[in-house]
């Protein structure tokens, strides 16, 4: 994951919403599901509002960081 550089944090619905824009542009992504970890692992989390981070390559940031809110 050297090359992947974090664009987004939110929750899983923001998340999806951005990935799907990502896929129809043809940027590679990965997502942590930081809830989706702690439900398979037995507990909770606390903030599950910024549960979810998109990563994407280093040399895609640019162009994808076009579709994030500020």
């Amino acid at each position: 994951m050297s090359n992947y550089v974090h664009l987004f944090s939110g929750s899983f619905v923001e998340s999806n919403a951005l990935t799907h824009e990502l896929s129809k542009l043809g940027i590679q992504f990965i997502i942590k599901d930081q809830q989706n970890s702690a439900n398979l692992a037995g507990f909770g989390i606390p903030n599950y509002l910024f549960s979810c981070e998109v990563f994407v390559k280093s040399i895609d940031y640019e162009k994808a960081r076009m579709l994030c809110k500020d």
